[in-house]
């Protein structure tokens, strides 16, 4: 991955375009063992990359860009924090 970390004042604001998004996801974020997001469809957990939230945070973010890259928080997260999808 390729990408910037997001700094700390934005992690709210990246979680709740994910939130309002057009996508059926659901993400559920903790820190026992690492950061995971979890995808509605299969319900199988894909681990994030990072010690911090920042870093867990802008992995999510980049990694539903990656995988939806037709949807509304892909073209939100491209406008925003560019990286090589």
């Amino acid at each position: 991955m390729t990408q910037r970390i997001i700094d700390r004042s934005y992690v709210g604001e990246v979680l709740q375009h994910i939130y309002s998004s057009d996508l059926n996801i659901k993400v559920t974020l903790f820190s026992e063992g690492g950061y995971y997001y979890i995808v509605n469809k299969e319900e199988k957990r894909f681990p994030l990359q990072g010690a911090t939230l920042e870093e867990a945070v802008t992995y999510l973010g980049y990694k539903i860009a990656a995988d939806y890259p037709s949807s509304n928080f892909s073209f939100w997260w491209k406008q925003n924090f560019s990286c090589n999808l």
